[in-house]
C-alpha cells in the first residue's frame, strides 16, 4: 500500500511540474515584445558590464522586438537602477527625475516607436562617465515599456455586473553595470526612516527606508524587532535583501502577520549588516485604541486571521497597569476615610462646644456675698 501511495504521489508531481512548465511557456509567448543587448551579450549573461574611467565614453546598442502579429507601440527611455521593495532589480519610471546613471545617458527622454508584426529594431545610446567618477559599480538602464488598454465589459442583461477596467503598464529594462577599481569602492549604508500603517486587511505594516550611502551595489542582512512598553517581544523577522543599488533607498516591507497590536507604544530595533560593517537605529510608534479597534475589525471580515487577543490578554501583558490601578483605588480610599474622620472630629467638636454651659464671672458672686451679709 504504500509503495502505491508513493506512485501515486510522483505522479501528481509530475503533472503539476508539466502544467508549471506550460503555464511558464505561455506567459512567455504572451508577451508583446523583448527588450535585449546584442546577441553575442544577451546569451552571455543578458546585460552590459564594462570596466570604465573618469571621462569614458561608451556606446551600446539594444534591440527591440515585436513578438506579436500585430503592430505594438512602445516607448523607449534610459532610466536609473532602483531597488524593488525588500531590495531586488527594477528602475525608474519615464515620468522620474533621473539622478543616477540614468542621467549620464544620451539621449534623455523618452522616445516613441511603432514596430510592425515580429519587426526588430535596433537602438544606440550613449553613456558618458563623469570626470569625478569615484571608485565602485555603478548601474544604468534602458528601459521600455507598452501600455496595454484593459477592455471594459459594460452592464448588459440583468444580474450581469460591469467589472472595473484597469490599464496595464508592461516594463522591461536592460541593465549597463560599470565597474571603476571596484575592490577600492566605499561600502556605507544607512537607516533613514521608518512608518507604521495598516493594510487592508487590517494587519500592521512596518516600512524602513533602507539607503545605500556607498558606490557600490550592497545586499544587506539583518533583523527586526518590535517591543511593546514593557519589553515583550510582538514581532521578530530576520531578512536578508537582494539587491541595493548605489545611491539608492529600498522600502523595507514587513506585515506583522499573526499578532494584533493593542494600544500601546512600541520599540523598533532595526538592524543591517553587510560587507563586514552593520548599522542599527531605534524607532517608536504609538497604536491608539481607535487604531487598534479598526485592525481588528478589519482582520475579522478579512477572515485572515482569528483575534483572540482581549483587553485581558493585553492586562495579563502589562500587569504594572493592574499594580498602579489598585495603588490609584487604595489611595483615594485613604484619602477619603481620612476627609471622612477630619469632618466627624470637627462636627463632635463643634457639639461638644454647644452643649457646655456657660459659667458666671467670679467677681459677680463675690459682690453677691456682701450684701447678703450686711443685710
Amino acid at each position: 500500500m504504500k509503495k502505491i501511495r508513493v506512485d501515486r504521489y510522483k505522479l501528481v508531481s509530475s503533472v503539476v511540474m508539466i502544467w508549471f512548465v506550460f503555464m511558464v511557456g505561455m506567459a512567455n509567448a504572451d508577451s508583446s515584445f523583448i527588450l535585449s543587448p546584442v546577441k553575442a551579450v544577451e546569451e552571455g549573461r543578458g546585460y552590459y558590464k564594462d570596466q570604465v574611467q573618469p571621462g569614458d565614453t561608451r556606446e551600446y546598442t539594444f534591440l527591440v522586438r515585436n513578438s506579436k502579429d500585430t503592430p505594438v507601440q512602445l516607448k523607449l527611455y534610459p532610466a536609473d537602477a532602483l531597488p524593488a521593495q525588500n531590495g531586488g532589480r527594477s528602475f525608474s519610471e519615464k515620468e522620474h527625475r533621473l539622478t543616477l546613471v540614468g542621467s549620464w545617458l544620451e539621449p534623455q527622454g523618452v522616445k516613441s516607436i511603432t514596430l510592425k508584426p515580429h519587426e526588430v529594431r535596433s537602438f544606440n545610446y550613449i553613456l558618458n562617465v563623469p570626470e569625478d567618477l569615484r571608485p565602485g559599480q555603478y548601474v544604468g538602464v534602458i528601459a521600455a515599456e507598452e501600455l496595454i488598454k484593459a477592455e471594459e465589459t459594460a452592464a448588459g442583461t440583468e444580474g450581469q455586473q460591469a467589472s472595473v477596467a484597469i490599464d496595464v503598464v508592461n516594463r522591461s529594462g536592460v541593465q549597463m553595470v560599470l565597474e571603476y577599481k571596484a575592490d577600492q569602492a566605499k561600502h556605507e549604508m544607512s537607516i533613514d526612516e521608518f512608518e507604521h500603517d495598516y493594510v487592508s486587511t487590517g494587519h500592521s505594516r512596518l516600512t524602513i527606508k533602507l539607503s545605500d550611502r556607498g558606490t557600490i551595489l550592497e545586499k544587506p542582512t539583518g533583523k527586526i524587532t518590535v517591543r511593546d512598553g514593557q519589553g515583550q517581544v510582538m514581532y521578530e523577522q530576520e531578512y536578508a535583501a537582494d539587491s541595493i543599488y548605489a545611491g539608492s533607498t529600498a522600502d523595507m516591507v514587513y506585515i506583522v502577520n499573526d499578532r494584533l497590536l493593542l494600544p500601546d507604544v512600541y520599540e523598533v530595533n532595526y538592524t543591517a549588516s553587510f560587507s563586514g560593517k552593520m548599522v542599527s537605529r531605534t524607532f517608536t510608534f504609538k497604536v491608539t485604541p481607535e487604531q487598534s479597534k479598526a485592525s481588528q475589525v478589519s482582520l475579522t471580515e478579512a477572515g485572515k486571521i482569528e483575534v483572540t487577543q482581549t483587553f485581558w490578554d493585553w492586562l495579563e501583558l502589562h500587569l504594572w497597569v493592574v499594580v498602579i490601578t489598585i495603588v490609584v483605588i487604595i489611595f483615594i480610599f485613604v484619602l477619603m476615610f481620612w476627609l471622612l474622620l477630619l469632618l466627624w472630629k470637627r462636627k463632635k467638636e463643634e457639639k461638644e462646644k454647644q452643649e457646655t454651659p456657660s459659667t458666671p464671672p467670679s467677681g459677680a458672686d463675690g459682690n453677691d456675698n456682701n450684701q447678703l451679709v450686711n443685710m
